[in-house]
């Protein structure tokens, strides 16, 4: 079985997955590994055994890096891609590159609406099986480079640009979604700043005060909505809305409380305090909204 050209690893996993749920299915679990000679019969077995055992869970066969003899340039990808993932995702894994993978044929149809046609699919579908709480496991395998690992049709350039846009995707949306909210609260404080004008007179402490609250109401409202759908993409996410609203709450509260203990505990400048304090908050935000507001609850299978 083979492509005319080549469409990418991702395509070809996936014209391998169409062909055992049209023609295996009675089959149980499904075991990909690469072909450049990096995967030793034994731990193809190994992971095959635990697959058995694991039927909705994804298994990775996952490469001791402290190890000698690991190309530097695969040593470097796989610390580097390893050390954000955990950052953005909550979960530590050694080797995200890893082709040695298995799972139970219950997931196939999961891992065809994974979304890459290069590379960059199998980063891709550790995400996802993050967001849709699948469990994912590791199994210890040997490292094996041939030549250096000069089989590999890893560009690195391309692949990794690829690599990296997954990996940072959530992160860019839940910044692009942040940014809307900030001109939809802005653009309403503004108009109903002037609008108000004539009805309020003079009353200019309760028209601002006024604007700001309507403004930052549909401005919270929007962000949940995109956080939701866009960014962290739950459908089914009972009681988020409420959730959402106390962790509002708490970065107010922790945002007021920072500005205030830089400035008068260290004489940093109140608006320095607060673009500092922010910062580090929106950080958590993304985090607790995450592992917390927008929670992945296991898939049933």
């Amino acid at each position: 079985m083979y492509h005319e050209e080549n469409l990418g690893k991702g395509e070809a996993l996936k014209t391998g997955f169409r062909y055992i749920a049209q023609h295996y299915g009675d089959a149980h679990y499904v075991v990909t590994a690469d072909s450049d000679g990096q995967h030793a019969a034994e731990d193809v077995y190994r992971i095959a055994q635990e697959a058995k055992r694991r039927p909705n869970d994804l298994l990775l066969g996952v490469r001791d890096f402290s190890a000698g003899d690991i190309p530097p340039k695969s040593l470097f990808g796989n610390r580097m891609t390893s050390f954000i993932f955990a950052l953005l995702y909550g979960k530590k894994l050694s080797d995200t590159q890893t082709g040695l993978r298995a799972f139970g044929t219950g997931l196939l149809s999961f891992m065809l609406d994974v979304h890459g046609k290069r590379f960059e699919y199998e980063l891709q579908m550790l995400i996802s099986c993050i967001q849709s709480g699948i469990a994912i496991h590791t199994v210890p395998i040997q490292v094996i480079y041939e030549n250096g690992n000069a089989g590999t049709h890893f560009k690195a350039i391309q692949d990794s640009a690829r690599v990296m846009g997954v990996l940072f995707s959530n992160f860019f949306r839940f910044i692009s979604s942040s940014v809307a909210s900030s001109v939809v609260d802005l653009g309403i404080a503004w108009f109903l700043i002037d609008s108000l004008r004539p009805m309020m007179g003079d009353q200019h402490y309760l028209r601002i005060l006024l604007a700001t609250v309507i403004a930052r109401v549909i401005s919270i409202v929007v962000n949940y909505v995109l956080n939701r759908h866009f960014v962290f993409r739950k459908e089914d996410s009972r009681g988020s809305l409420w959730r959402y609203l106390t962790l509002c709450g708490l970065i107010i509260i922790l945002s007021s409380t920072g500005v205030y203990l830089f400035h008068t505990l260290f004489q940093v400048d109140e608006k320095a305090a607060k673009f500092f304090c922010d910062a580090l908050l929106f950080l958590l935000s993304f985090q607790l909204q995450r592992r917390w507001v927008f929670a992945a609850r296991r898939k049933q299978l």
